[in-house]
């Protein structure tokens, strides 16, 4: 099966058959490897499609994987985020904001995902998963369509704001049947912020004669290149014509569609730069535990023609080493839970009590004008409708800030990890500068970048409040006269305005804390364990040859020949990964 068919570009394609070769060479480490190849196999790239309402995302992305599976219409239809990715068979999965996953039929993805459907977001949604069984999607790509901004609906434009900072690539969508507003010129300049490359298509070119839509195009280049600072290539597209002619096999409709040149140049980007920083970086990755490996295998390779009574002099010097590094890994592991438990407790729960406090003055504010405005409704039905609005405005704020809080939080974390994976390997670079010396064998160390993440568990708890989150009103303000009673409705819904984002602030700082703790002891058992790896591989390497030396030559001949073929095979490994990197453009 060739790598087009897989969805992998060619040097990804070799990095992965490195990835396998080296679970045969022994001295590589098994968990480190399958770590390595879980990173090259479940890579996503967010390929986000942007645009106003009305544009033709959802359009696109039907033509770009063959399918009618998103809903398409006549008015503002997309709602919430809904996110395509490859899957063996068509999955609809939607994940609400309470933390509830629940798979439905692909026929009510509507009710989701659709103002018709979910308007205003009653339901809770947080965003739709769609799995499809599409070649395009194997490599790792992820098709997200984003509401449209411009609409009457502000909150869909917060919605596909808030996405930006995932994209790796953004697809964005222009009209030729509506010229550039002043929201989408604003909103181009805020995509070239996040994303490092960005096509534009001009979607609906079937409405155009062919003079005209060289107009359009012309004006539409001029516009963007101004807002974008720089020239840049426009795309005029038929997402219509192109999913007719994939569904009656037209080879000539698809032509007239122009999608396939569009299509052509994403898949070039997609199969050809996408993977690269990957492959280089996991590349690396294994070229450090190749040459660790290979040190290790020569540092053996010796012990075998090392007199035995020099060989337990040198274990004696390294178990002096060995007294050194365990007080580095103290020092390590007391230096990490203090970063973390700083970014924890002042960081994160500053910013946690800044957004409160300015979402509670503002919830404040809006609650009083809405009283102002339902004031002449019966007491019992404005005391509902003031619970359920300061509800859906705590929930709605909490939300859209959560998520900005979630990158920033991992950036921070990642950072941490950054410099700590660092301090890491300089401790066993360190270690095997030691025995180089100590054991006269060369040693080259390689740089690698950390991968390290933070995951979210955080989940809205709105339907479980204790009752004194609860307004009550009792039969006494009811039975007040109401220019009396709707007072105390007011006084109780702001009370309850703060009671209730004070709480969602408390969950939040516990919930982060118990993300970064998680995510931290899980991170500093696996730089220990690569402490304790490395110690353990060079004293056992060195034992070994005592224990041979001692039994007789026949033993230690047959070992030598077993490392020489250790040593063939990881030479081979480490010349491929070089021609790979230097291939990937990392060289």
């Amino acid at each position: 099966m060739s790598f087009q068919r897989e969805g992998l570009s060619p040097n990804l394609a070799a990095l992965r058959q490195c990835l396998k070769e080296a679970e045969g060479i022994a001295g590589l480490p098994a968990a480190e490897l399958s770590a390595l190849l879980e990173r090259a196999d479940s890579h996503a790239f967010n390929l986000v499609v942007v645009g106003e309402f009305k544009r033709g995302k959802s359009s696109v992305i039907n033509a770009l994987i063959g399918a009618d599976i998103l809903p398409v219409g006549v008015v503002p239809l997309t709602a919430i985020a809904t996110v395509l990715s490859h899957g063996e068979w068509l999955a609809v999965t939607v994940a609400f904001q309470n933390g509830e996953r629940r798979e439905v039929p692909p026929e009510a993805l509507w009710d989701y995902v659709t103002e018709k459907g979910n308007p205003r977001n009653e339901k809770g949604v947080a965003e739709v998963w769609i799995a499809y069984p599409s070649d395009w999607l194997k490599s790792g790509v992820r098709l997200v369509d984003t509401p449209g901004i411009g609409s009457v609906y502000r909150h869909n434009t917060d919605v596909t704001y808030r996405f930006l900072p995932r994209a790796d690539a953004v697809l964005f969508l222009l009209s030729v049947d509506q010229p550039v507003g002043q929201a989408e010129y604003d909103f181009l300049k805020k995509v070239g912020e996040y994303a490092g490359k960005i096509f534009f298509l001009l979607n609906k070119a079937d409405l155009l004669a062919e003079e005209d839509l060289e107009e359009s195009v012309a004006f539409s280049t001029r516009v963007i290149a101004e807002a974008m600072g720089r020239p840049v290539p426009v795309f005029p597209v038929s997402a219509r014509l192109a999913l007719e002619g994939q569904a009656a096999g037209d080879a000539g409709l698809l032509e007239l569609s122009r999608f396939p040149a569009f299509s052509a140049a994403l898949s070039r980007f997609l199969m050809e730069e996408k993977g690269n920083a990957l492959v280089v970086s996991v590349a690396r990755n294994l070229q450090r535990l190749v040459s660790q490996a290979r040190f290790t295998a020569e540092l053996a390779r010796q012990s075998l023609r090392t007199p035995v009574e020099e060989l337990e002099r040198k274990i004696a010097a390294f178990e002096g080493k060995r007294q050194e590094i365990a007080q580095a890994k103290h020092d390590f592991a007391i230096l990490l839970e203090s970063e973390i438990k700083q970014l924890a407790s002042l960081a994160v729960a500053d910013d946690v009590e800044a957004f409160k406090t300015r979402l509670t003055r503002e919830i404040e504010a809006d609650t009083e004008k809405k009283f102002a405005e339902l004031r002449h409704l019966p007491s019992g039905e404005l005391s509902e409708v003031l619970q359920r609005f300061v509800i859906d405005e705590v929930r709605d704020g909490y939300d859209e800030w959560r998520e900005q809080e979630d990158d920033k939080l991992a950036q921070a974390f990642h950072a941490i990890c950054a410099r700590f994976t660092a301090k890491i390997d300089e401790t066993v670079d360190e270690l095997y500068r030691f025995s180089s010396e100590l054991f006269a064998i060369p040693f080259g160390a390689v740089r690698a970048e950390s991968g390290w993440s933070v995951q979210s568990g955080f989940y809205y708890k709105f339907w479980s409040e204790p009752p004194s989150l609860r307004i009550i009103t009792s039969s006494f303000v009811l039975a007040l006269p109401k220019f009396l009673g709707d007072r105390l409705i007011l006084k109780e819904a702001l009370n309850h305005a703060r009671d209730t984002a004070d709480t969602q602030a408390g969950r939040l700082r516990y919930d982060f804390a118990q993300r970064l703790d998680k995510s931290m002891r899980a991170f500093k058992a696996a730089m220990l364990g690569r402490i304790d790896a490395t110690l353990e591989g060079i004293e056992t390497a060195v034992r070994r040859g005592v224990e041979i030396g001692a039994v007789g030559t026949r033993e230690a001949d047959a070992r030598e020949r077993e490392l020489f073929s250790t040593l063939e095979a990881l030479d081979g490994l480490a010349a491929r990964l070089e021609r790979l990197m230097a291939q990937a453009g990392g060289l």
